[in-house]
């Protein structure tokens, strides 16, 4: 999904999280004043867009294809920052690394809420079998209030490729402006990752939200939309072509 496609200041990708879609990201979207160009894509096993068949499909490398996919297919000399929520910010870290590998285009600067480098210390769901397994998602997937979700099976795919997933040491490698947003409230992952990810990432913020849980997007969308505009802003800059 691609919203405000006449914008001439940039463009911001943004990635949901193990149990949303594009929709998680809608209110922030809605909310926005900047004049950037909005894409809200679904990764795999979402929505409409093509489903895995196996866990390996669900790996953070095959999300980075996902996202990289819609990155390549910015026009031309498009500045572009990428904004990630839970996993997506997982998602996001790993791209980042990823492109920077392959001397890719990086992103101007990157988003990061309610997230981690740290897949394998969080706690989401700790069933070790499928139905047990399949029955937390269900239940999560009420707490947190979603309302269009992601296939269970999907989801624990998704968690079983990449529960043991650890990108902090790596993070230092990141030298990209990075505003981290989170609420100090955050039962699925503890304000402690926030930290972490600003201490690594050379050139992070941190503005944390006393008051807020972990579906921060829903919760807080025009706060978050106005620091995501201010923030965006001060990072695009057209590249001339």
């Amino acid at each position: 999904m691609s919203i405000a496609p006449n914008s001439k200041q940039g463009a911001i990708i943004t990635v949901h999280g193990i149990q949303g879609t594009h929709r998680s990201w809608l209110p922030v979207v809605q909310a926005s004043q900047s004049q950037l160009d909005w894409h809200t894509p679904d990764l795999r096993g979402r929505a409409a867009a093509v489903r895995g068949t196996c866990q390996e499909d669900y790996a953070l490398a095959c999300y980075v294809q996902d996202l990289r996919a819609n990155i390549e297919a910015l026009p031309k000399g498009t500045p572009y920052i990428l904004a990630g929520w839970s996993l997506g910010t997982s998602v996001v870290l790993q791209a980042c690394l990823t492109l920077l590998d392959e001397q890719a285009l990086l992103p101007q600067a990157l988003v990061l809420l309610s997230g981690t480098a740290s897949l394998n210390k969080t706690h989401w769901f700790q069933a070790q079998d499928t139905p047990a397994l399949l029955q937390e998602i269900a239940e999560r997937e009420q707490r947190l209030g979603l309302s269009d979700a992601a296939g269970h099976q999907d989801v624990a795919w998704t968690w079983l490729a990449n529960r043991q997933h650890d990108l902090y040491a790596q993070l230092p490698r990141l030298s990209l402006p990075a505003l981290i947003i989170h609420g100090e409230q955050d039962q699925d992952c503890p304000f402690e990752h926030a930290r972490l990810l600003a201490q690594a990432l050379p050139q992070a913020t941190l503005h944390s939200l006393p008051q807020a849980g972990h579906s921060i997007l829903g919760s807080h969308s025009s706060l978050i939309a106005s620091l995501i505009d201010h923030f965006c802003s001060l990072h695009t800059a057209r590249t001339p072509t």
